[in-house]
């Protein structure tokens, strides 16, 4: 199905944190191929103007919600949307977009600010579920680096919500042995120290993709130095996969301690009480 070239445009916007500029359509394709949308995704676009990002996701097999402050947008969105005959397939919401709910997206598109990006970033990492992908036209994400990024026109960042796997992390290893892993990250770098008994070692080349772990120590055995990885699947506050070692590769399990767990992003407030401080602070609708 072709997309809608013709978009209706609407009148003048009403007062917003980001000016309307449109994305021009050969970026809205660029930024969706680099997320891979298809069938069965569910695309958010926050700040959908006119509505080409979800229009032109549906018409490659996603659904997508549109989420826009500006009534008169929302109204060229809908038009826009039925000429494309997609109009089944999407929604658009007059909402801010700090208020929106984005839980069940798996994809997030962005054209906002470098202001409003950074704002918005802890957000991202807290509610969206591990391995949704996020892209922004023009503007980063601060010290979170892209998984992927494309200069050959305008600028465009990806990059997919890693897991949250800080905390005290406990396991019984193949060698019998009991081991405390203490993990530290950074957006998708993990770092920290594992310790069995007198024994402490650090990490190295720890990274998440999604809701995958790769952590990597090394430990000594008659005096050489040896690698051990860990790689896993994160579900809630269990990590499950293979150890990889010199004797062999064997089931790994590992259990995070209640409590330990700290947000990804802006201070190292525990989760919960992360939760209740964004509930004091937040932001009211412009």
């Amino acid at each position: 199905m072709a997309v809608f070239a013709l978009w209706l445009l609407a009148g003048p916007c009403v007062a917003a944190d980001v000016p309307y500029v449109p994305t021009p359509q050969e970026t809205v394709i660029e930024m969706l191929t680099m997320a891979g949308v298809g069938e069965g995704d569910v695309v958010y676009d926050l700040g959908s103007g006119d509505g080409r990002i979800v229009i032109t996701a549906a018409t490659m097999g996603a659904s997508g919600v549109g989420i826009e402050i500006d009534p008169e947008l929302i109204r060229a969105s809908k038009v826009n949307a039925k000429a494309a005959g997609v109009a089944d397939r999407v929604v658009f919401i007059e909402q801010d977009l700090f208020d929106a709910r984005i839980g069940d997206a798996t994809v997030v598109t962005l054209y906002l600010l470098p202001e409003i990006n950074l704002r918005l970033r802890p957000r991202l990492l807290e509610v969206l579920q591990p391995g949704t992908r996020v892209v922004s036209h023009a503007f980063s994400m601060g010290e979170w680096q892209p998984d992927l990024q494309s200069e050959k026109g305008r600028p465009i960042y990806f990059w997919i919500i890693p897991a949250n796997v800080t905390g005290t992390w406990r396991w019984s290893g193949a060698d019998g042995r009991s081991y405390v892993m203490e993990i530290n990250q950074n957006f998708q770098t993990v770092s920290g120290a594992i310790s069995t008994g007198q024994t402490t070692i650090a990490l190295f080349n720890g990274k998440v993709a999604g809701d995958q772990v790769t952590i990597t120590a090394k430990r000594r055995l008659d005096g050489i130095s040896q690698a051990v990885t860990y790689r896993g699947r994160v579900v809630g506050g269990v990590i499950a996969g293979r150890e990889e070692r010199s004797e062999g590769s064997f089931p790994w399990e590992a259990r995070r301690d209640e409590g330990t767990q700290r947000t990804l992003d802006g201070d190292s407030l525990t989760l919960k009480n992360r939760k209740n401080k964004s509930d004091a602070e937040k932001q009211p609708p412009r």
